[in-house]
């Protein structure tokens, strides 16, 4: 009987971590077997006069495993945060002090404005964070034919 109370002491701590820490479990119950992201990158979106920027905060993510799909209105950030603290041993017992760092798969979208072309975007990783800036279309010059009224006869 002790063992079951202290993992329902363990599981208490672990779910109200979350709540004070406003985060969502990485521990998903569910009845469809469906993969689901279990954590949210950080995230800064800003706008210069050539650029929508967006920087996410992927410590520890390996950007060759990353996925970034830019659409028209959509930019969608794939991939996996995996633990580097992996026990070595199977009957190795650890006893955490504290558990904040997420792992495990993640996803995050963002709606982008128009005017910009996602075709043309590019991202960059270095000291954890991933940078994607999309241009803005520049405007096209539309030249006008004068067509003489003479010549329209």
């Amino acid at each position: 009987m002790a063992i079951d109370d202290q993992w329902q002491r363990e599981m208490q701590r672990y779910l109200a971590h979350f709540n004070r820490a406003g985060k969502r479990p990485t521990i998903v119950f569910s009845q469809h077997a469906q993969p689901s992201p279990v954590w949210t990158p950080a995230m800064d979106v800003y706008e210069t006069a050539r650029a929508l920027v967006v920087l996410l905060d992927l410590a520890g993510v390996d950007a060759a495993r990353t996925e970034i799909r830019a659409e028209p209105h959509l930019l969608v950030i794939r991939g996996v945060r995996r633990e580097p603290h992996v026990q070595e041993k199977p009957d190795e017992r650890r006893s955490y002090l504290a558990l904040e760092i997420p792992y495990g798969h993640f996803e995050r979208s963002v709606r982008l404005p128009p005017g910009l072309d996602t075709s043309a975007a590019h991202a960059s990783y270095r000291d954890g964070l991933l940078e994607i800036a999309l241009p803005k279309r520049t405007a096209r010059q539309v030249p006008i034919s004068v067509e003489d009224a003479a010549h329209a006869s």
